[in-house]
């Protein structure tokens, strides 16, 4: 007697979406970048966004390059650095990591998770979220991870900029150019004072964290 099987199935079949063969993925067009970390200088510090805050740097794994070896170890690198008195900020600072990859055409891409690369025109362009990277400094400090500076090292660029508003104010009578920027540049210097005043202010929690005012520019001055 012959066998007579029957369909388990509904004789249905369900579709996926086409994608592209792998040697037509789309690669960022950048040139390739090792993984890097943020280093810190205790005597780097820039006034940004506001308030005074970490300037980091980048140490990568590049062979051959600044004390990593041949093979991209770092472990002489970092060591080099930490006795000039750098402080190395690991990955997991930021949460799943501030150095992202991307697939390069000439290898791998390492940016920081503030940068993305955007096609534009057949040009590869780096959108950056600004204010993203200095809320990253910022939380450097209150997480204990970079701590404050000397005043002193506040101090002298808080004196670079009054050097400069005093020089532009004796030419402001004369010059409409540095009458009309004496304006910003003084209200600058305002706001540096008044962000190292916060900076070194005594901890406090809630509601009752204090906030640097932003000086307005003066107008009028001549």
């Amino acid at each position: 007697m012959a066998a007579t099987f029957g369909s388990s199935g509904s004789g249905n079949f369900n579709a996926t979406p086409a994608t592209r063969p792998q040697a037509m993925r789309e690669l960022v067009k950048l040139d390739a970048r090792p993984a890097w970390w943020y280093i810190h200088h205790p005597a780097r510090w820039t006034y940004a966004d506001g308030e005074w805050v970490p300037w980091l740097t980048t140490l990568g794994a590049d062979p051959g390059v600044a004390n990593v070896d041949k093979n991209g170890n770092m472990d002489l690198a970092e060591v080099t650095k930490r006795r000039a008195g750098w402080t190395l900020i690991p990955w997991d600072a930021e949460p799943g990591g501030y150095c992202v990859a991307y697939e390069g055409a000439a290898g791998m891409v390492h940016l920081s998770k503030w940068e993305r690369p955007k096609l534009v025109a057949n040009q590869t362009r780096i959108e950056a979220d600004t204010a993203g990277y200095w809320a990253f400094c910022r939380r450097l400090v209150a997480d204990g991870y970079i701590e404050r500076p000397d005043p002193s090292f506040i101090e002298i660029q808080i004196e670079r900029q009054a050097t400069k508003v005093a020089e532009w104010r004796e030419k402001a009578p004369s010059s409409p150019f540095h009458r009309e920027a004496l304006v910003v540049e003084e209200a600058l210097l305002d706001n540096m004072r008044a962000a190292m005043e916060l900076l070194y202010a005594p901890a406090v929690t809630g509601d009752e964290a204090p906030v640097a005012p932003a000086v307005k520019p003066r107008r009028g001055r001549a």
